[in-house]
């Protein structure tokens, strides 16, 4: 295991939904913030890496278990920790968790060393990932099996300049936003998540307009972003 850097966070009133849940785009805003202060933390930032290997960090996909989502000024202690790695991808989980400890939400995630000149996948350096002290490992993890769509539910949207981060690409948390917006005011409203999936196959860049499909079976709902730029399948549960 490696090693666990843990935060405290207050949960803002731009970080909430109108029910009063922070929202789970903000949780994954959030869960990459932390991962980026521990990375700072030990000498291996966003910045070191780019300048060393040009190179930045990619999400490629997330495994989200919600007990509860944290609350509007709810004091929560937030823990990362780089689980294990091999020649290609790195998994890193995420813990949010109340003051008295207990677990609301559970983050698997697993990410990439991008090129920023090529955007093609690099190789876990030893030197990158060596102070996390994670385990490596040889074995590739397989990730969700997503279902194929049908009579999807289609609703277009434009990339404005907001949704492009400093990597120049549109930021994970649009994709949740996009996909889950078809579903409707009222579904939102009287529902929330309890597990997510998200895998991110191909990068969204800026100039591009986006395609969200949406089909709603037995309170899973399942997402296609364009083709097949990103898969999401959603747990519901009715409130």
């Amino acid at each position: 295991m490696g090693n666990i850097y843990s935060t405290n966070y207050l949960v803002p009133f731009y970080h909430s939904d109108l029910k009063g849940d922070m929202a789970a785009s903000a949780i994954l805003n959030v869960a990459l913030q932390v991962s980026g202060e521990q990375s700072a933390h030990l000498g291996r930032s966003e910045e070191w890496v780019m300048e060393n290997y040009h190179y930045s960090w990619i999400v490629t996909e997330y495994e989200i278990d919600i007990k509860r989502l944290p609350k509007f000024l709810e004091e929560i202690v937030i823990e990362t920790e780089a689980i294990n790695y091999n020649k290609f991808f790195c998994y890193r989980d995420f813990r949010y968790k109340s003051k008295e400890g207990e677990l609301l939400v559970n983050i698997h995630s697993t990410w990439v060393l991008m090129d920023s000149v090529s955007r093609k996948a690099g190789r876990v350096e030893e030197k990158i990932v060596k102070p996390y002290e994670s385990e490596k490992i040889n074995k590739i993890k397989r990730g969700h099996v997503f279902s194929k769509l049908e009579n999807a539910k289609v609703k277009k949207y434009q990339i404005r300049y907001s949704d492009i981060d400093l990597n120049m690409h549109v930021n994970n948390s649009k994709y949740y936003e996009w996909a889950i917006n078809p579903l409707g005011f009222d579904f939102l409203t009287h529902h929330r998540p309890k597990k997510i999936y998200i895998k991110y196959n191909h990068e969204i860049l800026p100039g591009e307009q986006i395609s969200s499909s949406v089909m709603l079976r037995d309170k899973i709902s399942h997402h296609l972003i364009n083709d097949n730029d990103a898969q999401i399948e959603i747990e519901w549960v009715k409130i």
